[in-house]
């Protein structure tokens, strides 16, 4: 099914777009490499050029073209190509049927897409190519389970894009959140705590974020990794500042797995009851939800402690 969606995807975008011009696809790759007119023109020619350029009234020579080219991550001949080619919204598209995949665990959808687009011109733009090949990492994890060239991947994923040494952006996060992801499916622990404090550390200095749930899954790993290494007052800690975060966004995005995680661990701390009342929460959460796996799981776990 995933191969109709992406056909119809592109079939519809043509469509759409038969007179895509070449500013057009300036404008959309400067901004999603996060330029602005000002600082895709310097030392190439004028802001005004750049804004003719991208309206259409005026065609770039060939040398300027080559420069703004190389500034954007992409080959001179992307721009000709993409004349023809489906509109970056195809790219969204893509990348949102990812996203679906990724939340449904199919991994071998995912890596069909990823084989099927790595080689686009429209994933030659560093920022989609680092989407690619962040997801060909975890793709590699779990179908090969080869955690080695996984994390290679993942890694060289944020160098695309990565521009100091100690300031990570937001998808730079994500993907450092994904290798914690694996650092704990490998039971390595400690290197996966000090992986999601570099990441939560990052993104509190962000000035701003589009995602609001980025927060809510670190401090979610967080709670959980520290409740498997047994540490239950840092686990409780991190479980009750994603539940605030939570309640402070008017989200339910891991709502019920931080009751959950809190909940255990305020039974591991003897605290019997104010855990019962967790993990009841967690199951009404669940069970609104329609997450029939969770509320048996919570169900076994209750029954475990209090029949």
């Amino acid at each position: 099914m995933f191969i109709e969606r992406i056909y119809y995807v592109k079939v519809r975008v043509r469509k759409e777009m038969r007179e895509y011009r070449i500013g057009s696809v300036m404008r959309d790759l400067r901004k999603m490499a996060g330029l602005t007119q000002q600082e895709l023109s310097r030392d190439i020619c004028t802001q005004a050029q750049i804004s003719k350029i991208e309206n259409g009234e005026e065609y770039p020579s060939s040398i300027t073209l080559y420069k703004i080219s190389k500034r954007l991550g992409v080959d001179v001949n992307y721009f000709f190509d993409s004349v023809e080619s489906p509109r970056l919204d195809y790219v969204d598209a893509v990348q949102s049927l990812i996203r679906q995949y990724i939340r449904q665990r199919d991994y071998d959808a995912i890596h069909h897409i990823i084989v099927k687009e790595k080689e686009s011109p429209l994933f030659q733009n560093p920022l989609n190519k680092q989407f690619l090949m962040w997801h060909e990492g975890i793709c590699v994890y779990y179908i090969h389970h080869n955690k080695e060239d996984a994390l290679s991947k993942m890694y060289q994923a944020i160098e695309l894009t990565k521009q100091s040494a100690t300031f990570y952006k937001e998808r730079e996060i994500e993907i450092l959140n994904s290798i914690g992801i694996i650092l704990y499916e490998e039971k390595e622990y400690e290197q996966a705590l000090d992986t999601y404090q570099t990441a939560l550390k990052s993104l509190n200095e962000l000035p701003q974020t589009k995602d609001e749930n980025i927060k809510i899954r670190i401090l979610n790993a967080l709670a959980k990794t520290f409740g498997d290494m047994s540490n239950y007052d840092e686990s409780l800690i991190y479980s009750n500042r994603g539940i605030d975060l939570c309640i402070s966004n008017e989200s339910m995005y891991l709502f019920g797995e931080l009751h959950y995680q809190a909940g255990e661990s305020l039974i591991k701390l003897g605290k019997i009851e104010q855990g019962k009342e967790y993990m009841e929460k967690s199951m009404t959460i669940f069970t609104l939800q329609r997450n029939e796996r969770f509320v048996k799981l919570v169900e076994k776990e209750l029954e475990a402690l209090f029949v």
